[in-house]
């Protein structure tokens, strides 16, 4: 008896193979996006908690770490470095996939020195930015003395105080470097500079003006535009897409400290490009930060209250002299009611003189002169009159004198208080700018 050979069929071979033709394809397919979706997926999560720990490094060191020159993740701020790894040991981010990511900071230094510093948009250098103006006020302070007084609020200047150091009221007196021995006014947190997250808000809020990035500084490409970047955190993709050799696809790539471009953040994955972009722009970061109230705050409001005071304080003390002119006048005022007194006296003698000659002339007239005795009588009269008035001038003219040195010596205890007022709120402003947000 013949045994039958066990196996597949020729047609049963064919229907198998059309099968797996038809599944093979779709399996592959579905594997490459169910990885690609895992990659971009774990990409994405390590750029999220990379953009965290940015930002938490920005508020513990007031900047943004340098990149690293390698995937090991310590930064390197060596040439004004803007482009290069992620410093994923820098950031102590307990993810050394992170090292694979390309990261660019926006560094825009200025000159040194103060006069320099608010212009200053390097980010990641720790640098006192905020220098708002700050008024000056009398030194020392004015004193209530019967003349003007000397040390009266000097006439507004565009001549800028620099928040953060320690200056005289005098005009002519230089900036000091540091606070000075007196305290006064006092060191912010016993520090020359004081550098908190406000310099930050300047270096963010200044970067933000130019709607396109200068060229060599860090910044995104959207269309044909460049558009300026905080930060930018660059994810490879999957694949090579480009085929360039390379992990980063694009500006990605070729992203370097001379031309600091990456890719926009929103362009889409194609079959030539899967890298994944986030950036965060200066405005973002500000809003972030919460940098409008407390910038406003540091930068207007102590000026502009301690300016309206200064102006006051100059007015009152213009008003000041004034009353004491008014003083001036009341003992004018009295030295003439004094000598109108003496020349009241005088004119009394003067009428007792002429009684005495026209008794002497009637006698001697036989009566035929008696009305001289009438006329020097009316005289005497009148000189009696004039010491009367003369003396009601003098008193009311030392009445007119002590109300004059009482009004004025009120008004200076005010103006005094003024400049306490005016140095106060200098005192504040440094305040504000020391303890930052």
């Amino acid at each position: 008896m013949k045994h039958r050979m066990m196996g597949f069929t020729l047609v049963e071979l064919s229907l198998v193979l059309l099968a797996l033709g038809l599944i093979l394809p779709g399996a592959v397919i579905f594997w490459q996006l169910s990885e690609r979706h895992r990659v971009t997926t774990v990409q994405m999560d390590v750029q999220k908690q990379s953009r965290d720990a940015l930002v938490g490094y920005l508020y513990a060191n007031f900047r943004l770490p340098c990149p690293a020159a390698d995937t090991l993740g310590v930064e390197d701020c060596s040439a004004t470095r803007q482009v290069g790894f992620l410093p994923w040991r820098t950031l102590n981010l307990p993810r050394p996939e992170a090292g694979t990511l390309r990261y660019g900071v926006y560094r825009g230094p200025s000159a040194a020195g103060a006069i320099a510093a608010p212009l200053d948009q390097d980010l990641a250098v720790v640098r006192d930015r905020m220098n708002p103006l700050r008024v000056r006020t009398p030194d020392p302070i004015p004193r209530n003395a019967d003349a003007p007084n000397p040390n009266a609020p000097p006439i507004p200047t565009t001549a800028a105080g620099l928040l953060g150091m320690t200056q005289s009221g005098n005009d002519a007196a230089p900036l000091n470097a540091a606070c000075n021995a007196s305290n006064t006014p006092p060191c912010p947190l016993g520090v020359e500079n004081a550098v908190n997250l406000i310099d930050v808000c300047l270096a963010l809020n200044t970067a933000s003006d130019a709607l396109v990035a200068p060229a060599g500084r860090l910044a995104s490409q959207v269309g044909a535009s460049r558009r300026a970047a905080a930060f930018v955190i660059a994810a490879p993709g999957m694949l090579d897409a480009d085929g360039n050799g390379q992990a980063f696809d694009g500006a990605n790539a070729s992203a370097s400290n001379a031309d600091p471009t990456f890719e926009a953040p929103g362009r889409a994955v194609t079959d030539t490009y899967d890298d994944i972009v986030i950036a965060a722009s200066h405005t973002e970061l500000f809003a972030e930060l919460h940098c409008g109230a407390v910038l406003s705050a540091v930068s207007h409001a102590h000026f502009n209250v301690a300016t309206g005071a200064f102006v006051l304080e100059r007015a009152m003390y213009d008003y000041r002299d004034q009353l004491y002119i008014a003083v001036v006048l009341a003992r004018a005022d009295v030295a003439a009611a004094a000598a109108g007194v003496a020349s009241a006296i005088a004119g009394s003698l003067d009428a007792a003189k002429e009684m005495l000659s026209a008794v002497a002339d009637t006698t001697m007239s036989v009566g035929a002169r008696s009305f001289q005795i009438a006329l020097a009588a009316v005289g005497i009269g009148l000189a009696v009159a004039s010491d009367i008035a003369a003396a009601y001038s003098i008193i009311d003219a030392g009445l007119s004198l002590a109300e004059a040195e009482a009004v004025h010596n009120d008004f200076a205890a005010r103006t005094t208080a003024m400049t306490e007022l005016s140095r106060s709120i200098n005192v504040n402003a440094l305040t504000a700018d020391a303890i930052g947000h």
